[in-house]
């Protein structure tokens, strides 16, 4: 299987690079092809700008490097993405990559109720993230973000049927068995 690997996390000693290189040596391991993409290394400029925004509509992008990273999708049957929770939501680096990658015409469609995805030949994606807010917290206090806007509000709108979210948490007050309980079991779901 063809597996994109995202990762939206600029410090190369995260943990979030741990979990990145157990998924791509798992992957690997597993026969999969895997395609690495770290954001960060790659300089995007996630920030749409008066010129993006004039193109937007009409489904296109003035970003140059946005075709690319759509046929890096197109090519992909699982994508991963991997990530921390800042302030209850997910790094601007990647806001800024799904807003000026999945664009109108080539990830979805305006229906007549809602959007009819394109990115249904996506057989599975997978979020991995990390934060220090509780679970629960994260959940009924502050409104479950990372579920409600990449999740349901983009991937499952944008055709991709079954995604999967493990969020680790706390990890600052993780000891180190933890940690590596949680690498394990992040590697197991990729496995198969």
């Amino acid at each position: 299987m063809q597996t994109l690997v995202i990762l939206a996390h600029p410090y190369s000693r995260s943990y979030c690079h741990a979990l990145y290189d157990r998924v791509v040596q798992q992957l690997e391991q597993a026969g999969h092809t895997v395609d690495r993409l770290h954001l960060d290394k790659e300089d995007f400029d996630p920030i749409m700008r008066g010129h993006d925004l004039a193109v937007y509509a009409g489904g296109k992008s003035a970003d140059p490097a946005v075709a690319a990273y759509q046929a890096r999708i197109d090519a992909a049957q699982q994508l991963v993405f991997i990530f921390p929770i800042w302030w209850e939501v997910m790094p601007a680096l990647l806001k800024g990559f799904i807003d000026k990658v999945f664009t109108k015409g080539w990830a979805y469609e305006p229906a007549r109720i809602g959007l009819k995805g394109h990115l249904t030949h996506i057989q599975r994606a997978v979020i991995v993230t990390t934060m220090n807010t509780p679970k629960w917290a994260y959940r009924w206090l502050y409104g479950n973000a990372v579920q409600r806007a990449l999740v349901r509000g983009t991937l499952l709108k944008c055709g991709v049927r079954k995604v999967k979210w493990l969020a680790l948490s706390p990890v600052s007050h993780a000891t180190d068995a933890k940690r590596k309980t949680w690498l394990d079991q992040v590697g197991a779901m990729f496995s198969e």
